[in-house]
């Protein structure tokens, strides 16, 4: 498996990518016909050894001798210095996940959500507990256990403030999710009571939700009051927003957008640094008609989102797929393409990807300090593009179930909490990741994009012994990409320098 492609542009530019040093370079015409010539197996020493002062390559390409020869030294030059190598597919490149290490990140972990309740004010069509996913806990309208949520709290409490902590300085959210999660406004209360007697040694704590904007006019104070983060659920006007409506099927909209002007007009600047939006494409709406609404309405740009496409129930495929809508081509079919990926920037999903290429592809970004003066030739990996149990959320259900994410099927819960007790088993967890890891690992040993995958194992098959990843990149698939990438730079280069300023990748 050669450790390198060549990344062709619109422009007639030709790159060479080296993934095991992750570095581009630039290939002038003539390095690239040597490499051309070493790759097919042709006669690289007749090209360099004739006696006249100029030499035929290509189409009848007159050159001089002297610049096959520079170009020659400056291929063993790269050579000599790490590129050009081939790795053994057959040889893992990847480690496996101890206790320890799940115990140490949860110890980290950025974020506890809590499922609030799984009560709501709307039957949108397309919400992930709705009628499109078979992947979920029933439906009981049932609230959290104050109690259970509480001993989770004391349990983290412990590990937050043990030596395995190493995020010293850093933020601790508290997230309130749903259902929505204002409809059990007093666990919101309660919890936020309890943790001003919550001592941490290294971190502070901060508080977020994710709220359909309903019942924002009678607890807006609070939230302002408790400096939450809020993000609000908006698709666009109210035919973008046509999916979001009431249990008896009225259209939500006007009461939301009541809702919020009156949170901007009271709290400006609150409004200004702290509310959020998200908004879901799909058929009734369309990236242009978002960013217009949103720039009009609040001078704000929301995150968007797709339709998930895990747990969709089998028999309302076809309507799902009636539903769902191609963020990146409903991008690209925008008049005002330009000004949208400008204003919007990081929202946008192609920005998203491209940025994952450089901070991940590229030997430039650093995750913190330490980073940058060790080398990273032997630092542990794993299979696929899944991330470390609990490294960025612990989400616990209504049910009392705990798991790495809200994004991912009920059926995989790594912990229970009650009122008197935790339990994770840090054994079965490690056991769980480490047998689907080998389940993928021969693909991911061949893959070209493994070190930027971001496929998750929750969104695969886990219950196929040999499941085929659709994120697999064969080295053709991947010049491909890397093709497009430096494309789009190309036509674009006041990203470059965006990204690595702007963005931090986690």
């Amino acid at each position: 498996m050669k450790n390198y492609v060549i990344a062709k542009t619109k422009n007639g530019n030709k790159y060479i990518h080296d993934i095991k040093l992750k570095k581009t370079i630039y290939c002038p015409p003539l390095l690239y016909h040597i490499i051309e010539e070493i790759e097919k197996g042709g006669d690289i020493d007749k090209l360099l050894n004739n006696d006249g002062e100029t030499t035929t390559i290509g189409e009848n390409e007159s050159v001089l001798k002297s610049e096959i020869d520079y170009y020659y030294r400056k291929y063993l030059l790269m050579k000599d210095n790490g590129f050009f190598s081939k790795t053994n597919p057959k040889e893992s490149q990847f480690a496996l996940l101890n206790p320890e290490m799940i115990k140490q990140s949860i110890a980290n972990s950025p974020i506890l959500t809590f499922e609030t309740t799984d009560r709501c004010n709307l039957s949108c069509k397309y919400c992930g507990y709705g009628k499109f996913y078979s992947n979920f806990d029933r439906r009981e309208n049932k609230d959290i256990n104050t109690e259970s949520a509480t001993c989770l709290l004391r349990y983290l409490q412990k590990l937050w403030n043990s030596s395995l902590n190493f995020s010293h300085d850093s933020v601790k959210y508290i997230g309130f999710y749903g259902g929505e999660p204002l409809l059990n406004f007093s666990f919101i209360q309660q919890i936020i009571k309890f943790m001003k007697t919550f001592k941490l040694k290294h971190n502070r704590i901060c508080y977020s939700i994710t709220t359909n904007g309903l019942l924002l006019d009678k607890y807006m104070d609070f939230l302002v009051e408790n400096d939450f983060n809020i993000l609000i659920s908006l698709d666009g006007d109210e035919k973008n927003n046509g999916y979001r409506i009431f249990k008896n099927g009225k259209p939500a909209y006007q009461a939301v957008l009541k809702n919020i002007s009156a949170l901007k007009k009271k709290h400006p600047e609150y409004f200004e640094k702290k509310v959020y939006f998200n908004s879901v494409v799909h058929n009734k709406n369309s990236v242009n008609e978002i960013y217009e609404y949103f720039k009009e309405h609040f001078d704000k740009f929301p995150s968007i989102s797709p339709l998930n496409t895990t747990g969709v129930d089998i028999n309302k495929k076809k309507e799902f797929w009636n539903t769902y809508s191609n963020i990146t081509e409903s991008l690209y079919n925008s008049e005002d393409y330009s000004n949208i990926e400008k204003e919007m920037f990081i929202n946008l999903p192609n920005i998203q990807s491209l940025t994952t290429f450089l901070h991940h592809e590229t030997d430039l970004s650093f995750k913190n300090y330490n980073e940058a003066f060790y080398n990273q030739d032997n630092a542990k990996t794993y299979p696929t593009g899944t991330c470390m149990p609990f490294s960025k959320k612990i989400f616990m259900t209504v049910n009392g179930k705990i798991m790495v994410c809200e994004r991912i099927g009920h059926e995989h819960a790594f912990g229970m909490v009650s009122p008197e007790a935790v339990s994770i088993n840090y054994d079965s967890i490690s056991d769980f990741y480490n047998r689907q890891f080998q389940k993928l690992e021969k693909q991911c040993n061949a893959c070209y994009n493994a070190n930027s995958c971001i496929q998750c194992i929750f969104h695969l098959s886990l219950s196929d012994e040999n499941p085929v990843c659709p994120g697999f990149m064969n080295r053709e698939d991947y010049s491909k990409m890397v093709s497009s990438y430096i494309d789009y730079l190309e036509q674009r280069p006041h990203l470059y320098n965006k990204i690595f300023k702007e963005v931090w990748v986690h």
